[in-house]
């Protein structure tokens, strides 16, 4: 009998752990974002937008799909962000020398030069990773992926990406830098 109700008290105690673990209070997909910031600098100034920020910018809606060095793709998703010339209204216009360094909190470096910047000179590539021209291509500050928040895993808050006006084109992964905290412009 002893034995039984022992048993009986295990199974409802593992239960009731699971179970506890599965009930979500409100999750909030931007937990953990309310401290994170972007650096901008340039010409000697520095400037700090948050989240929020990026939010209230012109935002431009694109296809995703990348494909890692070793082969691996990613997607097809449909992303959100502030593109990146966009910057241009804070950080001055930039000219043909010009180019944007931009890191990742893991001090992951990508360079854009001018052309990149407004969506020109990227690889493309059709889903038999046969490359493919003439694609138009908007390098943007994503902080949405399918409608949700970009999650930490997927290089959120904010990550460079290069989304496309139609879907199945695909770029190198390469530049798609997660986790971006600083973008710094060099002329």
């Amino acid at each position: 009998m002893n034995l039984n109700v022992g048993i009986l008290s295990f199974i409802f105690c593992i239960s009731f752990i699971f179970g506890t673990g599965c009930i979500t209070h409100g999750v909030d997909d931007n937990a953990g974002y309310e401290k994170w910031n972007l650096t901008l600098e340039w010409d000697e100034k520095k400037n700090h937008l948050t989240l929020s920020d990026l939010k209230n910018m012109y935002s431009y809606t694109g296809y995703g799909y990348l494909v890692s060095t070793t082969g691996i793709k990613y997607g097809p998703f449909v992303g959100k962000g502030v593109p990146l010339y966009e910057l241009n209204h804070m950080i001055g216009v930039t000219d043909e020398f010009s180019s944007l360094y931009l890191y990742g909190s893991d001090e992951y470096l990508w360079v854009l030069d001018h052309d990149q910047i407004f969506g020109e000179n990227f690889i493309t590539f059709n889903e038999n990773l046969s490359e493919i021209k003439d694609q138009n291509i908007t390098p943007v500050l994503m902080y949405e992926q399918d409608g949700k928040p970009l999650s930490y895993e997927d290089g959120g808050p904010v990550r460079l990406a290069l989304l496309t006006d139609r879907e199945g084109v695909i770029t190198e992964g390469s530049g798609w830098v997660k986790w971006i905290s600083r973008i710094e412009l060099h002329k």
